[in-house]
């Protein structure tokens, strides 16, 4: 788990230098300053799109995102250091554990690589972690590639790649007791963005596994699942449709949502629709 880290945290000093590069060049050459196209969701960054949280200026998802019956710990916060640097964290993940003594964090960072009135391409890292000592320790590491194209004044196209590390170990490694978890996804996909107005816009996404990996070692058992898009066999998939209301500070987002998961005969298959909202503010 420890190269884990090492690996994220490379990553994220990377983004780091990345952006402070960027801000003394843009010191230098006045017309390297970042151009972003406009929508009706722009400077509210989300999973799914390029946005970058304007400088100096903090966007929190509040409420937390809600599903029926169940409210999500998702109250996200992104911080906006420049025009091409985001901070972010998972608020609840981040705090609440601790006060029960349970280690936890969920962060993000996210640069913006490119920039002009019709096209932006962004890379961004998220580092998760919730622990309870030597028992019960998971982890997760996320790499996403986000690009987006203006295509027409009221279309927006989108194309992403997002590498996704997820890992669980409960007992203890050296006993007989233990189960070691981890599961690797290698996923691409796209979406669509039709502007209505200039503070409405209706957005479509999909993404699908183009590999995926179990890995599950126990005291008793040990099991290796790959999966990859030709074969049929895919882990998971998700569809998304929303129609985001920008009134400023706000933006909300009415949506559906569609998941689908199947791992060969290692679980069962399983698909869902569930709507959800979610109410952003920036400050």
């Amino acid at each position: 788990m420890a190269t884990n880290y090492k690996v994220i945290t490379i990553v994220l000093a990377f983004i780091w230098c990345k952006s402070q590069v960027a801000t003394a060049q843009r010191g230098e050459q006045l017309e390297a300053r970042p151009g972003l196209f406009t929508s009706p969701t722009q400077g509210y960054p989300g999973f799914f799109d390029t946005n970058m949280a304007e400088p100096e200026t903090m966007v929190i998802e509040w409420p937390p995102i809600i599903l029926p019956f169940t409210p999500l710990p998702t109250v996200a916060l992104d911080y906006g250091v420049n025009e091409r640097l985001t901070l972010g964290a998972n608020a609840l993940m981040t705090t609440l554990p601790w006060l029960v003594g349970v280690k936890s964090a969920a962060l993000k960072a996210r640069t913006l690589l490119h920039g002009t009135e019709t096209t932006q391409s962004t890379a961004t890292a998220y580092l998760g972690y919730f622990g309870g000592g030597k028992t019960f320790n998971m982890y997760w590491q996320l790499l996403t590639s986000n690009n987006a194209w203006k295509v027409a004044p009221n279309h927006i196209l989108s194309a992403n790649a997002a590498f996704i590390n997820f890992g669980l170990v409960s007992g203890d490694l050296k006993s007989t007791n233990y189960n070691n978890i981890q599961i690797t996804t290698a996923s691409i996909g796209a979406g669509h963005q039709y502007i209505w107005t200039e503070d409405k816009s209706f957005s479509t996404y999909i993404m699908l596994p183009a590999w995926s990996s179990i890995k599950i070692d126990s005291a008793t058992a040990a099991l290796d699942v790959d999966t990859d898009a030709s074969s049929g066999d895919a882990m998971w998939g998700l569809a998304r449709l929303s129609l985001d209301v920008r009134s400023e500070p706000w933006l909300y987002s009415f949506g559906l949502a569609y998941s689908h998961g199947n791992a060969k005969e290692l679980l069962p298959k399983t698909s869902g629709l569930l709507p959800w909202f979610s109410a952003t503010r920036k400050y």
